[in-house]
């Protein structure tokens, strides 16, 4: 039977040795230039396979143990270190990093195309904030956008939630104004939407509109604490006053439901509607309508709630929001 001698022990020690080192310096240069996932795997497979190896050896070659182990084990806690430190971590750090100028190129997309209200200008939009939703980013800024005939969950956006499309900027360029027309937020997640931060040409007593939402629709979209302040909301078409009607079919009469508000079933709690307009608004079948702030908001009048109990309390509500604001 070959038994190892000290010199051989040795000089596979040194071999062992040797391969640590070119195995820490791989791994070492995947992390600096790979994304974090595969230089996560990479670095697991790596010190798994140390583990094997050495756990193989110890087993089956007892006279090793007194020389291979002490050298073999500083090398192996070494190449551990290597492998949390530069694989795992700087690789975590790497990747945030990357999804941070991802973010950032995809929002220079948005800004490149949100004036250009064209059909190529829109599937751009729509692949940047795709793209972004996919980075975990839904905070995007469509400060300034002109937008029209455009549905978010047609392009399969879910959420963007946090978005901001009116900052209140006044002479500022691309982001003065901002212009949403017949756009569809239907089944999104619009939850703390700056839709429009204030007006700030309500001061001089003007009716120049700076954030216009007009023939937009809501339906079943979350809009938990979104801020429409300031801006002016337009319907063309005056809705029915009935939402439903018969139809006579094969079963016999039937009371179909054949309009559906813009708002509804959209969750408004807490959303903000100060010193907004109104034109031909229907906030009928609209959920937490009563824990909306009208403060100063106009053209209530005009629009439709579901009862009159509900249309006056918000009546009543937005006076005595305003009263207590003069005061």
């Amino acid at each position: 039977m070959f038994v190892p001698t000290l010199g051989c022990s040795m000089k596979m020690t040194r071999m062992i040795s040797s391969r640590a080192r070119r195995a820490r310096k791989v791994v070492s240069s995947i992390a600096r230039v790979s994304l974090a996932e595969p230089v996560i795997v990479y670095s697991a497979c790596v010190l798994l396979v140390g583990v094997v190896i050495v756990a193989i050896i110890y087993a089956l070659v007892p006279s090793w143990r007194d020389d291979l182990l002490p050298g073999a084990f500083i090398e192996f806690i070494g190449m551990l270190f290597d492998v949390l430190i530069f694989g795992i971590i700087v690789a975590f750090f790497v990747r945030r990093l990357e999804r941070r100028n991802d973010r950032q190129r995809q929002q220079e997309i948005i800004d490149d195309f949100k004036k250009w209200d064209t059909e190529e200008g829109k599937l751009r939009i729509a692949g940047a904030v795709r793209r972004m939703n996919r980075l975990g980013a839904t905070k995007i800024d469509f400060s300034g956008i002109t937008l029209s005939n455009f549905s978010f969950s047609d392009q399969d956006i879910e959420n963007i939630s946090g978005a901001l499309f009116y900052a209140g900027d006044w002479g500022t360029g691309s982001r003065s104004e901002m212009r949403l027309e017949a756009v569809d937020f239907s089944f999104v997640d619009c939850r703390c939407v700056v839709f429009s931060k204030c007006n700030p040409l309500d001061v001089f007593g003007g009716t120049y509109v700076v954030a216009l939402l007009k023939d937009c629709s809501f339906r079943y979209a979350k809009l938990v604490k979104a801020v429409f302040k300031g801006a002016h909301l337009e319907w063309t078409q005056e809705h029915p006053e009935d939402l439903w009607t018969w139809q006579d079919d094969a079963d016999g009469l039937s009371h179909v439901q054949t309009h559906f508000p813009p708002f509804y079933n959209a969750d408004l709690e807490g959303a903000t509607f100060a010193d907004a307009n109104f034109k031909n608004a229907d906030f009928r079948m609209a959920i937490g309508i009563l824990d909306c702030d009208f403060t100063g908001a106009k053209g209530l009048e005009n629009c439709l709630f579901d009862d009159e109990e509900t249309k006056t309390a918000v009546l009543d509500k937005a006076k005595a929001s305003k009263t207590v604001k003069a005061h």
